[in-house]
């Protein structure tokens, strides 16, 4: 048996506490910032809960912020105080006023004005500009997470869904054999990747290595799963998609219609909602005849999407009263209208033909849908 020297003993204990140091300093969150658990990693919050955000404008402006003056507005930026030191993986930038704002991994935070309510994320995406701040957890290079009508879901690198058997037992040799692959191919780990994290490597009875994520192996069905995103395998042969975060609440009256830019929220009808609001892609001329209902100039073919009665709020999903006392429904704060163009399930016309480009679809994922307008 090889005895370690002093010396020896003594590097591999500075290495040892160097790694546990480096852990708890990336770790750490100054005072007023918090975390909020979320499937794909930590959601940064500040001390009420109140979501935090990053802005895409800021990359390549290093100790600045991109957002002043009106911008700051409806994003105000997460302050710091003056004397405040650099804490794990959060740093500072000095605006224009002199003033401190925090700074996570080199971008700067902010609110949104417009959350309702604690938990809320509904300037993620906004403008296509800014995204919630989120320590990630690690992800190997052959996997990556993708939104799906089941919620966030890991996928391989082609984003084919990932599926784990319940066959299989947390660290414990694959159970999937012989028939059983010819169906379901084992997501191979490189001879030279390494367990971290959530992430684990089994070895198959072949020698083989294959890729683990909370300790149950993973799988495609790259035979059936033709499409990125394809569920075929969910619920087939003891097979389930593996799900970091389940899908948010829909309203009772929301259907999901497949369209050809994928699936949709619409109405009890099938017909498509629409959510308006400035994006960066700029407004296009109105067209038509122009109504304004509630104060809100919009080209007569939009239709406001009134609440029944008893209507209630539904996670991002709200109401607003309108002037004549009746309730419209809102998707993060932004009115709901239908189109006159639509006549079947699935069609999205409203922002293929008319109108500006102010409007979007909402797809399954919570995303808005821009920018595909193909005439008008």
């Amino acid at each position: 048996m090889t005895r370690l020297r002093p010396r020896s003993v003594a590097a591999l204990c500075a290495v040892l506490l160097s790694v546990a140091a480096s852990s708890v300093a990336a770790s750490a969150v100054p005072g007023g910032i918090a975390l909020r658990k979320r499937g794909d990693g930590d959601v940064l919050t500040d001390a009420r809960g109140m979501t935090l955000y990053t802005f895409d404008k800021d990359e390549g402006m290093p100790g600045r912020s991109a957002c002043e003056g009106p911008c700051a507005q409806n994003w105000p930026a997460v302050a710091a105080p003056p004397d405040a030191s650099p804490v794990g993986d959060f740093t500072t930038v000095t605006r224009q006023d002199g003033s401190r704002q925090w700074a996570f991994r080199g971008k700067p935070l902010y609110r949104y004005a417009h959350d309702a309510f604690v938990g809320a994320s509904f300037g993620d995406g906004a403008d296509t500009v800014w995204r919630v701040a989120l320590r990630a957890i690690p992800m190997p290079p052959e996997a990556k997470i993708r939104y799906s009508t089941l919620g966030q879901i890991l996928v391989d690198a082609r984003g084919l869904t990932l599926y784990a058997s319940k066959s299989d037992a947390p660290g414990k040799a694959p159970k999937c054999e012989g028939r059983c692959l010819a169906d379901w191919a084992p997501l191979a780990a490189p001879w030279a990747a390494q367990a971290s994290g959530d992430w684990s490597i089994v070895t198959r009875k072949d020698d083989s290595r294959q890729w683990a994520f909370r300790g149950q192996p993973l799988y495609s069905r790259p035979r059936s799963d033709i499409v990125a995103g394809e569920l075929s395998g969910h619920g087939r042969d003891g097979f389930e998609a593996v799900v970091l975060e389940p899908a948010p609440a829909l309203p009772p009256w929301a259907t999901i219609q497949a369209s050809d830019a994928g699936e949709l929220i619409a109405d009890q009808r099938g017909l498509t909602v629409y959510a308006h609001g400035v994006n960066a892609r700029g407004q296009r001329a109105y067209r038509g005849a122009v109504t304004c209902p509630d104060g809100v100039c919009i080209d007569a073919q939009w239709r406001p999407f009134i609440a029944a009665a008893g209507a209630r709020a539904v996670g991002s999903w709200g109401l607003a009263k309108l002037q004549d006392g009746r309730l419209q429904w809102t998707y993060k704060g932004q009115k709901l209208y239908t189109n006159a163009l639509d006549q079947k399930p699935g069609e999205f016309k409203g922002i293929r033909f008319g109108g500006d480009r102010s409007w979007s679809a909402i797809m399954r994922s919570g995303e808005p849908m821009q920018g595909v307008s193909v005439g008008g």
